[in-house]
């Protein structure tokens, strides 16, 4: 039986079956407050799971990888920060119907949302007209080209020839070909736009800054890298998915939300093959810093539905209204919801200490002055218990991780393997 670490006198079983409860934690905790050392390290060590973490520094694999390669785990890493990466294309993951040999519409449109999401509620005319041009353009790339040309790389450069009448007569010739292409479909509804002028030449450059990330030398090299990382091997044998992004630089972050999205809807797809209708690894989600880098479309109904499927997340905020802001109130409360187990690290957010607060029957105040070693863990089903926070150095592998480097001397070790057995019991 897998276990995860909560704190130093909490683990909780990883058997949603006999728990009654889903394996969704939601870490709550300001910078420096112990996130990444009281729950994201411990529980990679736990070695119980495959694992798609978002590492915001690009320090989790450097420390981890030994270990997990020594129990057995297959390491990927995509990073989006510039570095060497695994391959990746988000165009690999849209499904052929092999009935009618057509790509499924809806996987196109899932890519091109990602790329092109909706920032202006109030006026989202320049998204929905550059997300169309984008569609249509990943729609001729799957339909008219080798398929060998099935890249990323290719729709940035055929996004290139728009405004320039190239484009037109291909799509000109396509219509004569097959009047029912997707890629047709699409653009039709852009042709009377592009009339025009001002109009459309502010929607190209409006696709353009939206594909600029993508246009560049690592980009290139991911994309057409043969090394794929296998999403749905992560269900059938023990993989870790290390997901560079900058906590600094957000330009990768559509790129980023769009790979994790594609990861949730592939091992779905996984689980619902299998006879258990659940995956016979369980994968789990680290997302690290999530309100500021990941916002994956439906995650709060995704959220909801991946329990029986064997797959969970770890949603880790820096604050509440942080959440909000990103997913707007009813979503945010959904994801919330949705997570069984809520660990509280403390911080000087009063919106959050509130939140909190009420669920913990204590006033604001206390929450805001909690001991810097203590945290308040909530478990749907039980009264809310203040704790302390786990100690990274009582884990039965910590010796093994790169930044200690092997360094624990016997008697270390033993006390190391006696605290971590007594947080057992």
């Amino acid at each position: 039986m897998s276990f995860r670490i909560l704190s130093q006198d909490c683990r909780i079983s990883n058997e949603s079956y006999l728990t009654d409860l889903n394996n969704n934690d939601l870490i709550v905790g300001p910078s420096g407050a112990g996130k990444t050392r009281g729950y994201v390290l411990p529980n990679i060590l736990q070695c119980s799971e495959s694992l798609i973490v978002a590492d915001t520094k690009n320090t989790l694999r450097a420390e981890t990888e030994a270990v997990l390669r020594q129990n057995g785990y297959k390491i990927y890493s995509l990073d989006l920060c510039g570095g060497p990466s695994s391959g990746y294309d988000p165009l690999d993951y849209i499904r052929l119907d092999p009935r009618t040999e057509r790509y499924n519409e809806q996987d196109i449109m899932a890519v091109a949302a990602a790329l092109v999401p909706i920032e202006s509620p109030q006026e989202p005319f320049w998204e929905f007209s550059a997300r169309i041009y984008l569609e249509s353009i990943i729609g001729y790339v799957l339909e008219c080209l080798p398929e060998e040309e099935h890249t990323m790389d290719m729709v940035v450069r055929l996004s290139r020839e728009l405004g320039t009448g190239r484009l037109a007569k291909l799509m000109d010739g396509l219509a004569l070909l097959d009047p029912d292409s997707f890629a047709v479909r699409r653009y039709t509804i852009c042709r009377d736009g592009e009339r025009a002028d001002k109009t459309n030449a502010c929607v190209l450059m409006f696709l353009a800054e939206k594909l600029a990330p993508l246009d560049y030398e690592g980009a290139r090299a991911m994309f057409h890298n043969p090394e794929k990382i296998p999403m749905a091997r992560l269900g059938r044998e023990k993989t870790a998915v290390f997901l560079g992004v900058s906590d600094t630089d957000r330009s990768m972050d559509r790129l980023a939300n769009l790979f994790y999205a594609q990861a949730l809807h592939v091992l779905c797809d996984e689980a619902d093959r299998s006879p258990s209708r659940r995956l016979n690894v369980p994968v789990r989600f680290i997302l690290d810093d999530f309100a500021a880098n990941a916002f994956i479309p439906d995650f709060d109904k995704i959220l909801s539905v991946i329990r029986s499927r064997n797959i969970s997340a770890s949603v880790i905020l820096q604050s509440i209204s942080q959440l909000e802001g990103m997913y707007g109130h009813a979503a945010a409360m959904t994801i919330l919801n949705n997570c069984d187990h809520c660990l509280y690290l403390g911080g000087q957010d009063v919106e959050t200490a509130r939140y909190m607060g009420v669920k913990a029957n204590r006033s604001v105040g206390t929450m805001l002055s909690m001991p810097l070693d203590s945290a308040w863990l909530f478990a749907s089903g039980e009264p809310a218990r203040l704790t302390k926070k786990f100690d990274l150095r009582s884990h039965q592998r910590y010796c093994e991780l790169s930044q200690v480097g092997g360094r624990c001397t016997e008697y270390e070790e033993i006390e190391q393997k006696e605290a971590c057995y007594a947080c057992c019991l």
